[in-house]
């Protein structure tokens, strides 16, 4: 996976995987997305995706209270209708909560 390289691995110099995470983890697009489904002792950065026709997207790396980290990603397309992508983060939210259900 090209974000576990960058994030965790060594496909960034040192210094640049430091700036990516940290705009990563400064990210507020994803509020609603995987943040909202891990628990708040989870450390999880981000970078999400929104498309048209009422695509979501988001894709994570999620450190367990342990510090052992994951990749993540949860994509949706329009199911149920409609072209807003606002309704899509209670969805994806739902299947991050699924997620970190199966990981804790």
């Amino acid at each position: 996976m090209v974000l576990q390289q960058l994030v965790l691995g060594n496909a960034l110099p040192p210094d640049k995987r430091a700036l990516l995470t940290d705009w990563m983890a400064r990210n507020t697009t994803g509020a609603k997305r995987i943040r909202a489904g891990f628990p708040a002792d989870w450390k999880v950065i981000d970078k999400t995706g929104t498309g048209d026709y009422g695509r979501a997207n988001d894709i994570a790396v999620v450190w367990s209270p342990t510090g052992v980290p994951y990749v993540v990603a949860v994509m949706s397309d329009r199911a149920g209708g409609g072209y807003d992508a606002e309704p899509r983060e209670a969805l994806l939210a739902e299947a991050a909560t699924c997620v970190a259900g199966v990981l804790a």
